[in-house]
């Protein structure tokens, strides 16, 4: 994931869904400034450890149906990537799209949307794509991940 969002030091990241941070972690070690790191965690125990583990990234506990908000509040216009660990492809359409189009919504017009999932298909709703707009690309698949994973991108289409 770290690999598909071109991980920098000057490159904003916000990252969906961080959970207990194992993708923080890469993020971090594949070079983004903590500084330019921004988290939205639903659950509060692990707002809490993340922002324990990682006092130099922003962890905001919050509902990631609110993203353009959040990232607003802290002063971003735009980021470069949003990467999700969010289980997308299970989650009802209404919410799909807040996520996705609150996602794009904050990313600069040539930013990427990471997205983890379990599935063999693209994590986001094919109606959702293309009302966007979007273009997925399978980046990685992962088959030592048990159960295998694939790691998405999704740009915008010229």
């Amino acid at each position: 994931m770290a690999k598909a969002a071109n991980c920098t030091p000057t490159r904003r990241m916000v990252e969906l869904g961080p959970g207990t941070g194992p993708v923080t972690s890469a993020l971090l070690a594949h070079g983004v400034d903590p500084g330019n790191l921004l988290m939205v965690e639903l659950d509060r125990a692990f707002a809490n450890q993340l922002s324990i583990l990682h006092p130099d990234a922003t962890v905001v506990h919050g509902d990631a149906t609110r993203v353009h908000r959040i990232v607003q509040s802290h002063g971003w216009e735009t980021c470069d990537a949003v990467v999700s660990g969010l289980p997308l492809i299970a989650m009802p359409l209404s919410v799909q799209a807040r996520i996705v189009r609150g996602a794009f919504s904050v990313l600069a017009p040539d930013g990427v949307f990471v997205q983890f999932t379990y599935g063999p298909f693209a994590p986001v709703n094919p109606e959702l794509i293309r009302r966007l707009r979007l273009k997925p690309r399978r980046h990685a698949w992962i088959a030592r991940n048990l159960p295998p994973a694939s790691v998405w991108t999704f740009r915008r289409l010229p």
